[in-house]
């Protein structure tokens, strides 16, 4: 079997220009079952891919059936984050992709989204503060609950909010989504 490289070398420099702002947007989550959808579309194959950057985002668009979409949560502001951890042995490396943040408050509506979707495969496309979109979940691996334990807050100042964990395993870090969100709309 011949190997193909169709990936061509590039510098990954440094500019000082360049903007890394830390965060997620509060307002900017999206989430959806798997089974929602008609279309996810995946990566491209290493041997398809031309550029790193092709090789780590999803062109999309994902598509759904007519009434179904993405559908948005809020995040008390400075508690989103998404993450990755780069596991396994030479050979058979992947990563563990999560996002979580802390929905406000301990209401029926939180204790009914975690029931809901504590064990249904999900996609997420989270939109970082300097607009980046990253998804979490795919078909192959979708993101599932892993963590959510709230709490009423002890005293004033407290938090009162449920932390969250959504984790998926994937062959890269989170990919950059740049496709079209078709959102939930309510009847």
């Amino acid at each position: 079997m011949a190997c193909v490289d169709t990936i061509v070398t590039e510098n990954l420099d440094y500019c000082v220009d360049l903007e890394t702002v830390a965060g997620i947007s509060p307002t900017e989550i999206y989430c959806a079952r798997v089974s929602d959808f008609e279309t996810i579309v995946a990566l491209p194959a290493l041997n398809v891919a031309t550029t790193l950057e092709e090789a780590g985002t999803i062109a999309g668009p994902h598509t759904f059936p007519a009434g179904k979409g993405f559908f948005k949560i809020g995040i008390l502001s400075e508690t989103g984050l998404v993450e990755n951890a780069n596991e396994g042995e030479k050979g058979s490396k992947s990563n563990r992709n999560s996002f979580s943040g802390t929905m406000p408050g301990t209401s029926a509506t939180v204790a009914g989204f975690i029931r809901k979707y504590q064990n249904q495969p999900m996609i997420f496309l989270v939109s970082q503060v300097d607009g980046v979109i990253k998804q979490i979940g795919s078909k192959a691996s979708p993101a599932f609950l892993s963590e959510a334990s709230g709490s009423s807050g002890q005293k004033i100042g407290d938090v009162n909010g449920t932390p969250i964990k959504f984790e998926a395993v994937n062959v890269c870090p989170p990919p950059t989504y740049t496709g079209a969100i078709t959102e939930f709309t309510p009847a």
